[in-house]
């Protein structure tokens, strides 16, 4: 009884925080500077439904997660890890987070009503994707707050939901949906025993040349609506996998921008990898050449790709490295420079590296001869909010690579 008095008196604290929510509800404050920062970090998604379904992710997982770690999980943790979610976040609404052993997806939404709760077929009908619980999350960025008001099962889900078969989600109406939160953490902490999911039948396993094909079909971020491309169980089976998924979105992300901002934050995507990879035992000298010859001894980030030339040329790759030093009044300098990969010493005679404006304007432009072991651009500064793009190009064949501050 003690233990209950305890619980019981933490939601009343909860309460006192946020007067003016229902008392069944739970309500929890969106700062401006979280607000900023998700919105930010959403940039880096392939279109704009999914950076806008990312941004309403991160602001319901940060709130939420905090709050849950403070009142009754420490050890609550997001299921995968963060740096796994932008994959899921690219084709599919919904945060998983373990607590005290359960899973519990948090469904934010937008709307206005409390009629259903819509959850994506992924996460009820993937195994290994399946929740204990299901929250509704209501999120008001513009206003400050996220609004938790109900919750169900995945049997519930199961049993009662509505399946739509045209955007594949189950929609759960209001009058099976629990609304009282203070009960769902009272089942949650001394109900642990309790059945919370249903049968779900295994999806079918995916060669490995199927999923060759369906990268290549699916890698192009014009394709929006990707989870809606196949049949459920071909994607859902797709999905599961987490190195198929992490590929399909490392493919989208190729084509979009690169936030340099999360490379200071010591975030990089897969593409872009460590100097030594390309480099070895000679990363050091090019490390210290950007230190010392061209006044970066303060490089906070510096990343490599391996750029295919196809065709083009005999040598048919190249490295692209970019480094980054801050500078005041939030700007950055940026030293792009064009390597040989390891094992070969020149570059391609009249390979071209060139930087161009968001607009498409041509601003500095290098050309290697036929000795010339890398070329740079001159050093430039980027303001944050701005776009701009490398270009990496020989006879009639370019490579560009957009990034953003």
């Amino acid at each position: 009884m003690q233990n209950l008095a305890l619980v019981l008196h933490q939601f009343e604290v909860s309460r006192m925080t946020f007067a003016f929510a229902e008392p069944t509800e739970l309500l929890l404050e969106v700062s401006p500077l979280l607000r900023s920062q998700s919105w930010h970090h959403s940039q880096i998604y392939a279109n704009p439904s999914s950076r806008w379904c990312a941004y309403l992710n991160q602001i319901c997982l940060d709130v939420f997660l905090d709050w849950v770690k403070q009142e009754y999980f420490p050890d609550a943790k997001i299921w995968y890890g963060s740096a796994d979610m932008p994959s899921f976040w690219e084709f599919v609404n919904g945060t998983a987070i373990l607590c005290g052993g359960k899973k519990i997806v948090l469904i934010p939404s937008e709307a206005i009503d409390d009629r259903e709760l819509e959850i994506p077929q992924e996460w009820v009908d993937i195994k290994s994707w399946a929740a204990d619980y299901y929250l509704a999350v209501q999120v008001k960025p513009n206003e400050d707050w996220v609004r938790v008001w109900g919750y169900a099962t995945h049997q519930e889900v199961k049993s009662h939901a509505n399946y739509d078969a045209i955007d594949r989600t189950y929609c759960l109406p209001a009058q099976q949906i629990s609304k009282d939160i203070n009960a769902f953490f009272l089942t949650y902490q001394f109900c642990r025993q309790e059945e919370t999911q249903a049968a779900i039948a295994s999806l079918p396993e995916l060669s490995t040349t199927q999923a060759e094909n369906l990268l290549q079909r699916l890698g192009n971020p014009s394709a929006t609506f990707s989870r809606l491309a196949l049949p459920f169980t071909v994607w859902g089976a797709f999905l599961e996998n987490q190195q198929w998924r992490q590929q399909l979105y490392d493919r989208r992300q190729s084509q979009i921008k690169v936030n340099l901002s999360q490379w200071l934050e010591g975030r990089f995507s897969s593409t872009w990898e460590a100097l030594e990879t390309f480099f070895g035992a000679n990363s050091s000298n090019i490390a210290l050449g950007l230190r010392s010859s061209y006044g970066l001894r303060d490089v906070a980030a510096k990343r490599a790709k391996l750029i295919d030339l196809g065709m083009q040329v005999e040598r048919k790759t190249v490295v692209l490295l970019v480094a980054l030093i801050p500078e005041v009044d939030r700007q950055i300098s940026v030293r792009v420079q064009l390597h040989p990969p390891a094992g070969e010493s020149h570059l391609p005679e009249n390979i071209k590296l060139a930087l161009v404006s968001e607009s498409g304007d041509l601003l500095q432009q290098v050309q290697a001869r036929s000795q010339d072991n890398f070329v740079q651009l001159p050093r430039f500064d980027v303001e944050q909010g701005e776009n701009f793009c490398i270009q990496v190009g020989i006879n009639n064949f370019q490579i560009v690579e957009n990034f953003i501050f």
